[in-house]
């Protein structure tokens, strides 16, 4: 990489942790310009050398949330090597990070940003979180000789499952809390594994 590249990516990344770090501490509804280039110690006009609007750098925020959502399941599934066992550690530990970070949730999966850089659109309809539990059903499903079209229904039933709870749970539409929540996940997720076997 040549030294403009390194230096506009240092650039973007320290305008995108400052995002970060906003949106992690006040949510998104306190994100501007502004408190970004303030954050980040730069004048807010220069966002708009590397980011189209704002919308864009939360697209690379979203990215960056979806990647330490993939790394922690990763770290938490190591030694795990039963397959209902290791959906359970990944759909309890997907509900646990975002149950810590709410706000990650709203931008990922609730905020409407408008279209998406094309630059990002290949990681953006194939996140490592989603492409992590599909490969792990549909491995398992090789080896256990299960259809593939049942093990995609297993895997958009978990999907649904654990989207719908969390999106309850963070908009406090259920009294429950995170421990309750993620033992009725894993009893779902039981459930759907053995009706597959």
């Amino acid at each position: 990489m040549d030294r403009k590249k390194i230096q506009r990516s240092r650039m973007m990344n320290y305008f995108i942790e400052a995002a970060k770090d906003i949106i992690k501490e006040e949510g998104i509804e306190s994100l501007s310009v502004r408190k970004v280039g303030d954050r980040a110690g730069y004048s807010y006009a220069t966002i708009y050398n590397y980011f189209k609007d704002l919308n864009t750098l939360l697209y690379y925020c979203l990215l960056d949330y979806m990647d330490e959502c993939y790394n922690y399941l990763k770290e938490n599934i190591k030694g795990t090597k039963e397959f209902g066992k290791r959906i359970e550690v990944i759909a309890a530990s997907y509900v646990e990070y975002f149950a810590k970070n709410p706000y990650q949730f709203q931008l990922i999966f609730i905020e409407d940003l408008g279209e998406p850089p094309l630059e990002l659109l290949e990681r953006l309809y194939k996140p490592l979180v989603a492409v992590f539990v599909y490969e792990e059903i549909m491995e398992h499903a090789a080896k256990a000789n299960i259809k593939p079209e049942d093990a995609k229904i297993l895997n958009d039933l978990i999907d649904s499952s654990i989207h719908g709870k969390l999106l309850a749970y963070i908009k406090g539409r259920n009294q429950i809390d995170v421990d309750s929540l993620i033992k009725d996940i894993k009893a779902e997720v039981g459930f759907l594994i053995d009706k597959l076997r």
